[in-house]
């Protein structure tokens, strides 16, 4: 009995049907949220053409708060509940998990799946593997998450780390929190580590170099920060070097001494020019905890797809189980 796997952020709904829990991922497929009226529509119009799959279960990863049985998709329009899902996809079973704790348990090994490190650790790319991992990216909005290896298997840490407050470390970032404030009130982590984010500090550089908005998208300012040593590297700079304090804070609060893997879709388009950044000098400037910090691996997730990976482990997870949906 096959297991259709989805992933679903703010601008991408992500399919892959597996055929049993432990196969590999196949018949992948990425559509955009904005074509479709509903996740159901969605969902029904990648089946039509899987029509020879016998789907048993469905695994949904999506970026949004889980608890209760009304999902309201972070940064899309879509909303659904899972008991009605549940009942009109006519399955077995269904299980709704945060988007980031899917991509965590992707990264049990973290050596894998085509990661790039960013920085060795005190055993080369080694960490404390007992210890939790931290799992976290900007794209669309910013996931976290976290991954402790257990006796009983690998135990999800589930958050919404992205909503913390944002920490700023510098005048300039002073500045941004204040310029932010006056649009948003709440200036929380993803108001400046994602995509919009982006958009937001280049608007603020403008307004803070007295110079002309030119209303560049998130994309264009990537374009541009990767060809020319402007205001848009500036804005691309400032968002990894708040990414870095983001994860100094996740890591000494949840004990993440196995390191850090950044997944998401933005950090790895600019790969050629983190060097360049304040990135690393950040993560190594943790106060008291300097030295452990430059100690710690950090890798660097580009398969697009791990998210459909983790959403088909979350099936057989011991710490999960109490959330799959049984059909009556």
């Amino acid at each position: 009995m096959a297991i259709l796997a989805i992933d679903l952020g703010g601008t991408n709904i992500r399919f892959g049907i597996a055929p049993d829990e432990t196969a590999p991922i196949a018949d992948i497929k990425v559509m955009a949220c904005a074509d479709f009226p509903t996740i159901e529509d969605a969902i029904n119009a990648y089946l039509s053409s899987h029509q020879s799959h016998n789907i048993e279960a469905v695994s949904i990863a999506v970026a949004a708060p889980v608890m209760d049985d009304i999902i309201d998709i972070t940064n899309n329009n879509w909303r659904f509940s899972k008991t009605a899902l549940h009942q009109n996809l006519g399955i077995k079973r269904l299980l709704v998990i945060n988007d980031f704790t899917a991509q965590a348990l992707a990264q049990h090994q973290p050596n894998r799946h085509g990661n790039i490190v960013l920085k060795q650790g005190r055993n080369h790319d080694q960490g404390q593997p007992d210890a939790p991992l931290l799992v976290i990216g900007p794209g669309t909005g910013l996931g976290v998450a976290a991954l402790k290896p257990t006796s009983q298997g690998m135990m999800p840490i589930e958050g919404e780390g992205g909503h913390v407050y944002f920490t700023p470390r510098n005048d300039r970032e002073r500045q941004l929190e204040e310029y932010l404030r006056g649009e948003v009130g709440f200036v929380s982590a993803e108001h400046i580590i994602s995509g919009s984010g982006l958009e937001a500090i280049y608007r603020f550089l403008c307004q803070h170099d007295n110079a002309s908005y030119d209303g560049k998208s998130a994309a264009e300012i990537g374009d541009a920060a990767l060809t020319s040593d402007g205001r848009e590297r500036q804005a691309v700079f400032l968002l990894m070097e708040a990414l870095a304090t983001v994860m100094v804070n996740s890591i000494i609060t949840l004990g993440c001494w196995q390191g850090a893997v950044i997944a998401g879709g933005i950090i790895p388009r600019f790969i050629s020019i983190i060097e360049e950044s304040g990135f690393l000098n950040r993560f190594q400037d943790a106060g008291v905890l300097t030295p452990t910090f430059q100690d710690l691996p950090i890798w660097l997730a580009t398969d697009p797809y791990l998210g459909l990976e983790g959403a088909r482990d979350a099936l057989t997870n011991p710490y999960l189980s109490a959330q799959v949906m049984h059909a009556s």
